[in-house]
């Protein structure tokens, strides 16, 4: 059976399996709205000491503004903007314990809001650094890759679309690698190639909520940036998760999860955490 049609175990009465496949996003999210509020303000004060160190290099590089976008723009890199990523470098941990926490809820399962959260950081921290390292190397040195070639003659159009084609892909890839890093014992290239596989094999429905979740941000940030901010700050990071956690997990769970013991023989990946 599907994510949907599954009753899982919860504290207290439970629900029965007409019920629990009558759930829908909007009963899950409402359900779990204040404490999406509450893990979401978690995860923002752990982050916290990152957070304040971007909003430092953002003030000392906007004092700067016009000479790092003469730069930026005469030679076509963006070598110099490299500070502005380094405190995305560290925050993998956090998000892991994040996922956990969300992913339980997407799939109608109990979690321990902090306890879970701090579990869950605490031992997927390796990868999860990992994560957070390659992610940010790889938007920084793809985006030079792109002004650099853009610069050597590559036309525009052409460029543009494979750039943005690229850094889908690796969006839809990172629907998935939190939640088989705090779901399986796998090594950190199988938790990539599986993120992959599943952001191909469910390509049409990846790009959907791709445009979905980046038309919700940039509308926010380009016309209410302040209350872009204060609702990241208060909600909008765990609402974010909780959405793609709520659709990512369906698909692992179709193509990942043993269904039964013929299956669990014949699976690719070590153990269930």
């Amino acid at each position: 059976m599907g994510l949907f049609g599954n009753s899982y175990a919860k504290p207290g009465k439970g629900i029965s399996k007409e019920e629990a496949a009558k759930r829908n996003y909007f009963d899950m999210a409402g359900r779990h709205f204040f404490d999406l509020v509450k893990v979401n303000l978690l995860f923002v004060a752990c982050t916290l000491v990152f957070i304040i160190a971007e909003l430092l290099l953002l003030v000392g590089y906007y004092g700067n503004f016009d000479l790092i976008m003469d730069i930026v723009f005469k030679q076509h890199n963006i070598i110099v903007l490299f500070p502005l990523f380094v405190p995305f470098l560290f925050i993998g941990p956090f998000v892991a314990g994040l996922t956990y926490v969300l992913r339980n809820w997407a799939r109608q399962e109990h979690a321990f809001l902090v306890s879970d959260f701090f579990e869950h950081t605490k031992k997927n921290w390796k990868q999860g650094l990992l994560l957070s390292v390659v992610n940010t190397v790889f938007i920084f040195a793809f985006t030079n890759a792109f002004l650099f070639y853009s610069d050597k003659g590559l036309p525009l159009f052409a460029g543009l679309i494979v750039y943005l084609l690229v850094l889908a892909l690796w969006f839809m890839t990172n629907f998935y690698t939190y939640t088989i890093m705090v779901t399986f014992k796998m090594s950190f290239a199988q938790i990539i190639r599986n993120s992959i596989l599943l952001a191909l094999a469910k390509l049409p429905q990846n790009l959907f909520f791709v445009v979905i979740i980046v038309a919700a941000h940039g509308v926010l940030l380009w016309y209410l940036p302040i209350i872009w901010i204060l609702l990241m700050a208060i909600v909008l990071i765990a609402l974010s998760g909780f959405t793609i956690n709520y659709y990512s997990w369906h698909v692992i769970d179709k193509y990942m999860m043993p269904k039964d013991e013929e299956e669990q023989e014949e699976a690719v990946f070590e153990d269930v955490k």
